[in-house]
């Protein structure tokens, strides 16, 4: 009678055996082996030659020694876990794991005791014959031959036995082929790609193994929607190494809609097509730029989905011209647009937005002369126009005086002032004076009429403090005395001359530029006139007492941001002027995981791939903006400078005034010291502003980081999957390295994801934000456009493509 299990109600320690003699349930550990085992199997070398237990809730069996026995085709050495459709052949019986949970073990004897039937009957010889002597000679020849056929076997017989005799040498070679072959453990991505050797037929994929014979083998990997991989791999005899097979998505198909404009696309900078249409797009994030005739070019992000799959994109380009609509009605005029040949008025003008010059001219007649401002997608009328009218006339005074005046960002002087005016159209009037806020008004220029604008000008002052020895000097600003150190008062923004004197000993001289909002502090040391001053800080290169190097960055002026046509370019790169009126030392290059054990012992950077990113001379990463900050103060403290940044409300600010201690580098500060050539001109990208990418210009995602990244740059490649050591590229003109490359760099800024265009004077970011500015490419990187040194993005938290350098001013 057959025994029944109650599978769901067993015991996870207990298994059931099906074997010859039945089906029993079996509690771990038991054996099975020669006579004495728990499950007793033919050919069996040893009692006990398999022991099965369950170890950690996962079945596991343990082999004795010398036992022979295999685990897949695999010689079975030492304790293996048990997946379900394992087979272990013991002897002459496989053990067949049909499943570990609950656990089903099939028994089956290969040979028994049972003898195999024979493959014909046996012929048994007539017994009437066995007296009776027979004389052969005397047999007819007919008879002889009969007799000959009778001795052979049948034809059909020996066939039989031929084709059986075939079918078990097969059959054992075939054995023989499968105990031989290896087991390669994979690791596929996609998970359903399916992996098969190319150079031999006895090769099969299951699940997350491929079985094959040992030896050099080529692999192909292929999944629906995915680019076939093809790789080399070597199988040993006792046992292969885990295979990575990584298929790169198929490039998706973008469907794009650009509202009927013509445009070219560009793709990560590379010009690749033109919209509206169809273009295949290679899987993953890239930036495209859309650049058509009188529009501005359109610059979107998109995640391509790849696998073959289409995706629908809508660009919305907007126009780059206006149009200008003059009302003349002097008979015969004619116009001309900055200094063209002059052609009869017509009804509409188009025209590039910004500002031009328009003159309307006339036989016999006074000409009309204005500076006009065209705005895109917009329509200027303006008019009626009678040559020979009188002129407008615009008055502006502002109070202070002296303050500059432009009309439609045109210049025409310093107030008081009384200018004639076209007569026509509306004009824009800006007033601007150095510590005041600017002021600004638009008016209608009428023929014969005199407009006059009062621009009372707001002041702005800055908090200027003043120490240092000796005590009880006296202060100029601008040659006027303002009293004696140490001493606190309120400047207007703007440059000012500070003179601190206090006879006998050598004055102090200096030029300040305070910018709005900044808080500036001044330390002197005045010294006997016949001693000699000493050079500013330490010169042109700083080293602290932890051997972290610092490069001084002198004072300059330059434009901040990018191109609204520059390929690649962000809508967050607003482009302004920007001042740096301080000299300040930056570093040289990141901070490296030494240099910031010796501030916290215990910090790890980790790992990528395998392999560690948190040796001595590489930067370190994994730390947050407040991590930086926190090694920014420790570093002045050791040097007996006074910190950077205080704690309030549980943040980090900049003390107030800023000294020089310590800190993160502005933004601002960042950028001029990665851009700046030398020669007054700015870098596009770290090696200069042309494609292709600068050959080892620094540590990006190459095609060396293929099997690390999902993307990477398919034109270059550098030594490092990962982070590298700093300085293994060359340094940028100013003698820093890795600002292009290897890990971004936090900055001081709060990130503002559209900056004023207005210009600035040592800004530090907002004052309020959620996250901080991040500047360089790193070692993820696989775009083009994010090789930009214009780059910039806003960040939280720590990440491993993320480190930081410090910065100083070299003043006190």
């Amino acid at each position: 009678m057959a025994i029944e299990f109650d599978l769901q109600s067993m015991s996870p320690a207990h298994a059931a055996v099906h074997e010859p003699l039945g089906r029993r349930e079996l509690a771990a550990p038991f054996t099975i082996g020669a006579a004495g085992s728990d499950v007793v199997v033919p050919g069996a070398a040893s009692v006990a030659a398999l022991t099965f237990n369950v170890e950690d809730g996962l079945w596991r069996v343990t082999p004795a020694q010398s036992t022979g026995a295999r685990l897949d085709g695999e010689r079975l050495r030492e304790p293996r876990d048990l997946h379900a459709g394992d087979v272990i052949a013991l002897g002459d019986a496989q053990v067949v794991v049909r499943a570990t949970a609950p656990c089903i073990i099939d028994v089956l004897h290969l040979a028994g005791n049972e003898t195999i039937a024979p493959l014909a009957p046996v012929m048994e010889r007539d017994g009437e014959l066995d007296d009776e002597d027979v004389d052969i000679g005397a047999l007819p020849r007919d008879l002889l031959a009969m007799d000959d056929r009778a001795a052979r076997p049948p034809p059909g017989r020996t066939r039989r036995r031929i084709a059986i005799a075939a079918v078990l040498a097969v059959a054992g070679a075939l054995f023989l082929l499968l105990s031989s072959m290896q087991r390669v453990p994979l690791v596929l991505e996609p998970v359903n790609a399916r992996v098969r050797a190319t150079d031999t037929l006895l090769s099969w994929h299951s699940g997350a193994t491929l079985f094959v014979l040992p030896g050099a083998h080529r692999l192909r990997a292929s999944a629906p929607g995915y680019v076939a991989l093809e790789r080399a791999v070597t199988v040993p005899r006792d046992g292969a190494a885990t295979v990575r097979l990584r298929l790169d998505k198929e490039p998706g198909v973008l469907v794009i809609d650009t509202g009927g404009v013509a445009a070219t696309v560009a793709v990560d900078g590379a010009q690749v097509g033109r919209a509206p249409g169809e273009l295949r797009v290679a899987a993953g994030k890239h930036t495209l730029t859309f650049r058509a005739d009188r529009h501005l070019d359109a610059i979107v992000d998109v995640d391509v989905e790849g696998l073959g799959q289409r995706q629908d994109l809508a660009v919305k380009l907007e126009s780059s011209w206006g149009a200008l609509a003059l009302i003349v009605r002097t008979p015969g005029a004619r116009v001309s647009i900055d200094g063209a040949d002059p052609v009869v008025v017509p009804p509409k003008i188009d025209l590039p937005a910004g500002a031009h010059r328009v003159q309307v001219t006339a036989p016999d007649a006074r000409p009309w002369d204005s500076a006009l401002v065209i705005r895109a997608g917009e329509t200027a009328t303006v008019g009626p126009i009678d040559l020979g009218a009188p002129d407008a006339r615009l008055v502006v005074r502002s109070s202070p005086a002296g303050a500059d005046v432009s009309v439609d960002g045109v210049y025409r002087g310093r107030t008081p002032l009384d200018i004639a005016m076209s007569p026509g159209g509306r004009h824009d009037v800006l007033v601007a004076r150095t510590g005041y806020t600017p002021w600004s008004r638009s008016f209608s220029a009428t023929s014969g009429e005199r407009t006059e604008l009062e621009a009372r000008l707001a002041p702005v002052y800055v908090a200027l403090t003043v120490t240092g020895e000796p005590a009880d000097a006296e202060v100029l600003i601008d040659g006027v005395s303002k009293g004696r150190t140490p001493l606190s008062l309120e400047v207007l923004a703007g440059e000012h001359a500070l003179e601190v004197r206090r006879p006998p000993l050598t004055p102090y001289a200096t030029k300040l530029t305070l910018a709005p909002g900044l808080a500036r502090s001044v330390s002197y040391q005045l010294i006997d006139a016949a001693r000699p001053a000493s050079a500013l800080a330490a010169g042109t290169r700083l080293t602290t007492k932890i051997g972290y190097a610092l490069q001084l960055v002198k004072p300059a002026t330059f434009e901040m941001g990018s191109d609204r046509r520059e390929q690649g370019r962000r809508p967050n790169e607003v482009r302004r002027t920007v001042t740096l009126s301080r000299a300040y030392y930056i570093g040289a290059t990141e901070v490296t995981n030494g240099q910031y054990r010796r501030f916290k012992p215990d910090h790890a950077s980790g790992y990528v791939d395998r392999k560690s990113v948190d040796l001595d001379d590489q930067p370190v990463v994994q730390v947050s903006w407040d991590d930086a900050v926190a090694f920014c103060n420790w570093l002045s403290a050791q040097e007996g400078l006074p910190q950077a940044y205080v704690r309030k409300d549980g943040k980090w600010m900049l003390a107030s005034p800023i000294a020089n201690g310590y800190r993160l580098p502005s933004e601002a500060e960042w950028e001029y010291a990665a851009r700046a050539r030398g020669d007054g001109g700015l870098n596009r990208y770290i090696w200069g502003d042309q494609l292709p990418i600068g050959a080892n210009s620094g540590n990006y995602a190459g095609v060396e980081a293929r099997g690390t990244l999902p993307m990477v740059l398919e034109s270059y490649r550098d030594a490092f999957a990962s982070v590298a050591p700093v300085g293994k590229f060359g340094a940028n003109p100013l003698g820093l390295f890795d600002l292009s490359g290897n890990v971004s760099e936090w900055t001081h800024d709060n990130y503002a994801s559209l900056p004023g265009s207005a210009p600035q004077t040592d800004p530090f970011g907002p004052a309020q934000g959620t996250r901080h500015t991040i500047r360089g490419s790193n070692w993820r990187t696989a775009t083009v456009a994010d090789l930009r040194l214009a780059w910039r993005d806003g960040a939280e938290g720590s990440d491993q493509a993320i480190g930081f350098r410090v910065a100083r001013y070299a003043d006190p």
